[in-house]
């Protein structure tokens, strides 16, 4: 099927008035990322060009009206909220705290480590409660980086509430902080870069030796049609700590303090100074950040065909030299493949399940995505979902007023509060 326009805004505004019976203050539309090209390359120093997508998280809230003890937020499709005492919980700088420590596990521990993370930042500003209601388009587990766009919602809340000025790196660090260190997820941060500071209408070229981002223009006679292949897996507890160990391994076993050291080529000798796993990993970061200069100088110059050819090659090596593939999204980059419009596509995200992206000209959008539901159920004999997706801006406030249902927005003109 084809997923139906994002409407977490509404449902976010709708559940806080029926929670808490008034209209929020404040709503932060968080968006979900996908990249474009550059996977695994954030942990190794490397390039990488992500872009957000109309797939968003919201969250309705409104600070205490005095200095409170509490945070407190509700999902749509969870039964008992995330709740965090003020002041926060102290955010260990080594490693995920004791089962003790940490008081929330799942989303709400994602809270409480972006709530531990501003409060640390805030010092002794951190003392306002807020509470609000939470809404999700974005599929969790899918690799369109769900937990990133929570973190960031949460941080924006924050950052309202406690009355700090919002700057999306810092605030993306300090959620990549909460992830690595209260969570226990070993990522690096280009999901919450993307979430946090991207362009409407652009993807972001990424540096991750220096942090240097540059807006990248995607055409708009092209959409990133995103193939949710309707299988998951668990960052935490999958393949991918392992990868970024081997990872370290291939750069110490060829003296380098990361990959990214490498330039474009491999040495020579390399094949006798590592395992056939480590040389595998190695050549797949090493290429990898070659494709991605790649990918950004054919957008410059709209050439879409090579950008297409380019994530092909970027799938490939996924595949067979980084082997974070599976059986599904081989199979939905097979269908992308020959579905009408199509330019190219390859797995996106950690890996192992999830989703697909595909470079789609816009006038074909609809028979691509009929095309490739029908031939990765053929293939699978699993229902998949197609998401029909432009670039967008990353985490910010937007208005309240157009989100509120009928009957409260009737209310607030009768009581002049509009």
């Amino acid at each position: 099927m084809t997923a139906e326009a994002p409407d977490a805004a509404r449902r976010a505004v709708a559940a806080f008035v029926e929670t808490f019976g008034a209209a929020p203050r404040y709503l932060v539309r968080s968006p979900g990322r996908v990249n474009l090209i550059g996977e695994h390359t954030d942990y190794n120093d490397g390039l990488c060009l992500p872009l957000a997508v109309g797939l968003e998280l919201c969250l309705a809230f409104s600070p205490a009206e005095e200095a409170g003890a509490l945070i407190e937020v509700f999902s749509e499709d969870r039964e008992a909220p995330a709740r965090v005492h003020l002041p926060p919980p102290a955010l260990s700088a080594s490693g995920p705290p004791g089962r003790a420590a940490r008081a929330q596990a799942g989303w709400a521990g994602y809270v409480e480590g972006v709530v531990a993370a501003m409060g640390a930042a805030a010092g002794a500003g951190a003392s306002r409660g807020w509470y609000g209601s939470l809404a999700s388009d974005l599929p969790a587990g899918a690799g369109l980086s769900s937990s990133a766009a929570l973190e960031l919602a949460v941080a924006r809340a924050c950052a309202v509430t406690w009355r700090r000025d919002w700057d999306p790196v810092a605030a993306a660090r300090l959620a990549h902080r909460a992830e690595n260190h209260w969570v226990g997820a070993a990522t690096g941060l280009l999901d919450q870069l993307a979430c946090a500071a991207s362009t409407a209408g652009h993807a972001l070229r990424i540096d991750f030796r220096d942090l240097t981002m540059l807006p990248v223009a995607v055409p708009d006679s092209v959409v990133v049609a995103i193939v949710d292949t309707g299988t998951r897996r668990e960052l935490v507890t999958s393949a991918y700590g392992q990868r970024r160990a081997e990872c370290v391994r291939a750069a110490a076993g060829l003296g380098v303090a990361s990959l990214r050291d490498l330039g474009d080529h491999l040495p020579a000798d390399a094949a006798d100074r590592l395992d056939p796993v480590e040389l595998r990993r190695a050549r797949h970061l090493v290429t990898e950040n070659t494709r991605v200069r790649d990918v950004v100088a054919a957008l410059a110059r709209s050439d879409l065909a090579r950008a297409g050819a380019v994530l092909l090659d970027g799938h490939r090596s996924l595949r067979d030299d980084f082997e974070v593939c599976g059986p599904e999204l081989d199979a939905a980059v097979a269908a992308c493949r020959t579905a009408p419009g199509c330019h190219g596509a390859r797995m996106t995200g950690g890996g192992f399940a999830g989703c697909v992206l595909a470079l789609v000209d816009a006038q074909s959008a609809d028979a691509f995505a009929g095309a490739v539901l029908g031939d990765y159920r053929a293939a699978t004999g699993r229902d998949g979902v197609v998401h029909l997706c432009r670039p967008v801006g990353g985490t910010s406030l937007i208005p309240v007023q157009e989100h509120l249902p009928r009957t409260t927005n009737d209310s607030m003109k009768e009581s002049g509060q509009e």
